[in-house]
C-alpha cells in the first residue's frame, strides 16, 4: 500500500520581528543555516509579510523554505501536497517550534526584487500561497521534547535536520488539532483548517 503525503514540515531560521522585518542582529549570529553564516543574508526574513508587502500579479505572496532550495518536491508528488508546516529553533531555549503555515501551496524557484527600500538584492523564493492561506501562529507548538512529535511524524521518522519531513494525512490532521487546541480563537486558522481537511478528503 502506497502512502500519501499531504503536508511537508520544513526548517527556516529565527526572527524576532515575526518574519515580517529584518531579523535581529542577534538572530543573524546564531542563525544554524550555512548560507546565512557565510554570508550575513536571511532571504527567510519575509515569509510571514504576507499582510504587508505585495503580491504577484496572479494574488500569490512568495516565501522562501531553505530546505527545499536544493531538492524541491518531486512534480507529480507535490499535487498532493496541501500545507507546509514551518518550524525554527529558538535560540534562546534552544527549542523548536511550528510557528505557522502555507496551505495549497505552489512550488516555484524564482528571485523577486526586494520590496524593502533599504535592501537592494533580489530575495530567493520557493514556495507560494495565497495570503488568505499564510498564517503565522499566535501561539506556537513546542516540539523538541514533546511526546506529541511522535504524531506529528511518521512512525519512525525524526525531526529533519538537512532535509524536510514529509507528512501523512494522520500527521497533518495531529498538528491542525493541536494548532486549534492552543490557539482557540482564532478564526482564520480554524478556517483554513476546514479547507484543508475537507480537500485533503477528497483526495483520499
Amino acid at each position: 500500500m502506497v502512502v500519501k503525503n499531504f503536508g511537508i514540515l520544513a526548517s527556516t531560521d529565527w526572527n524576532s520581528n515575526e518574519w515580517k522585518d529584518q531579523p535581529t542582529e542577534e538572530d543573524l549570529n546564531h542563525s544554524n543555516f550555512g548560507n546565512v553564516v557565510d554570508n550575513g543574508i536571511i532571504h527567510t526574513s519575509l515569509n510571514f509579510a504576507h499582510e504587508i508587502h505585495p503580491v504577484d500579479d496572479k494574488g500569490y505572496y512568495f516565501g522562501l523554505l531553505p530546505q527545499l532550495w536544493a531538492k524541491m518536491p518531486d512534480k507529480e508528488k507535490a499535487r498532493n501536497i496541501e500545507v507546509v508546516f514551518i518550524k525554527a529553533q529558538d535560540w534562546n531555549d534552544q527549542e523548536n517550534y511550528i510557528i505557522g503555515f502555507y496551505a495549497f501551496p505552489m512550488f516555484q524557484k524564482c528571485k523577486r526584487p526586494s520590496p524593502i527600500p533599504s535592501i537592494t538584492m533580489d530575495f530567493d523564493l520557493n514556495v507560494k500561497a495565497l495570503p488568505k492561506d499564510i498564517h503565522l501562529l499566535e501561539n506556537y507548538i513546542q516540539i523538541s521534547s514533546s511526546p506529541l512529535i511522535q504524531k506529528f511524524l511518521p512512525k519512525g521518522k525524526e525531526l529533519g535536520k538537512q532535509a524536510y519531513n514529509q507528512l501523512t494525512k494522520e500527521n497533518v490532521f495531529k498538528i491542525l488539532d493541536t494548532m486549534t487546541a492552543l490557539n482557540p480563537k482564532d478564526r482564520k486558522l480554524s478556517g483554513i483548517k476546514y479547507r484543508l481537511i475537507t480537500s485533503i478528503d477528497r483526495k483520499i
